[in-house]
């Protein structure tokens, strides 16, 4: 069984509302809420988990209101190694509309981190990486931390060895890709967006997703796209695949793009190929789509989809 390390620097914990018809500038009733350990890393562990893999998260925690957390990695046998500081982790609002199939993201900033804090957790994560076969660094970063973090830690869990997948966005990501230590980043297209500034609008980056895909593969080994209704797409250097989206009654897009992820390294980490690897995120993202919460679904789990998952290669 391969060993999969997440890092997250800046989780969070979420408070889903679910608020039929939302409208802006108006009272606003709550049909239900949710209160869910969060943080792209998390997402992307817990789903591993769920999906039997051997999984260790690591990065930043505040002590005040940890204890959520930490029933949530022993309640899917998670390897806790998280740095644990003084203060609160922040939170974060989600409002899902099932009525308008929409979801509004309200995020706070986290608490600072100090340079002893940085170079407390880079020790850890060094002493963490024997044995690690894949390392997956995603989501934001919290203030005081550098914007080359990600590259800083790509660079060490490559030279052990490790396949290194990274999920962030603008200078982070950039920065990370230019280390020549990532295989894999999956970009949405707002990201893809933002490497490239002489692309203006949505219209520009999808007719020019191939071109810039290939520009990114001279660095990295796979670009992974996850563009929703459109489908998904997995470019490599040998290949390129393209994934339809399975048809989903959708209750939340919630941690979708990161259980998606978490597919694709299940299937990597398998030894299925790319093809079969880019279906397992396609079926993993759709299970998470049909209920409310990161994770996968137990009353629809990801094999229910594979027959409607079709990869064709380009």
């Amino acid at each position: 069984m391969k060993r999969i390390l997440t890092v997250t620097l800046n989780p969070a914990i979420d408070y889903t509302l679910v608020v039929p018809d939302f409208a802006r500038n108006a009272v606003n009733r709550a049909r239900a809420v949710r209160r869910d350990p969060g943080g792209k890393g998390i997402n992307v562990a817990t789903a591993l988990s769920q999906g039997g893999f051997e999984t260790q998260v690591t990065g930043f925690l505040g002590r005040t209101n940890s204890l959520i957390f930490n029933n949530h990695f022993k309640d899917n046998s998670m390897r806790d190694s998280f740095l644990y500081l003084e203060g609160s982790t922040r939170e974060g609002i989600k409002v899902v509309d099932p009525i308008q199939r929409e979801t509004t993201d309200i995020n706070l900033d986290g608490f600072f981190i100090t340079n002893s804090d940085i170079d407390r957790l880079k020790n850890q994560f060094q002493d963490l990486l024997t044995g690690v076969d894949y390392v997956v660094l995603s989501g934001s970063l919290p203030p005081g931390v550098s914007k080359g973090i990600y590259a800083d830690m790509a660079c060490m869990a490559s030279q052990a060895g490790a396949f290194v997948a990274v999920d962030t966005s603008g200078e982070a990501l950039q920065l990370a890709i230019e280390s020549g230590s990532v295989h894999l980043i999956k970009p949405n297209m707002e990201e893809l967006g933002a490497l490239y500034s002489e692309l203006s609008d949505a219209e520009d980056i999808m007719a020019g997703v191939e071109i810039l895909s290939q520009r990114l593969l001279k660095t990295v080994q796979m670009v992974a796209l996850s563009l929703g209704r459109e489908g998904s797409h997995l470019y490599t250097r040998q290949a390129r695949y393209e994934a339809n989206a399975p048809i989903v009654d959708v209750k939340s897009t919630v941690g979708a793009g990161d259980t998606f992820l978490a597919g694709l390294i299940a299937g990597l980490a398998s030894g299925k190929n790319d093809a079969h690897s880019l279906a397992q995120g396609v079926c993993w993202a759709a299970s998470t789509l049909t209920m409310i919460g990161p994770g996968l679904s137990k009353t629809e789990p990801p094999e229910s989809f594979l027959n409607h998952t079709l990869v064709s290669k380009l």
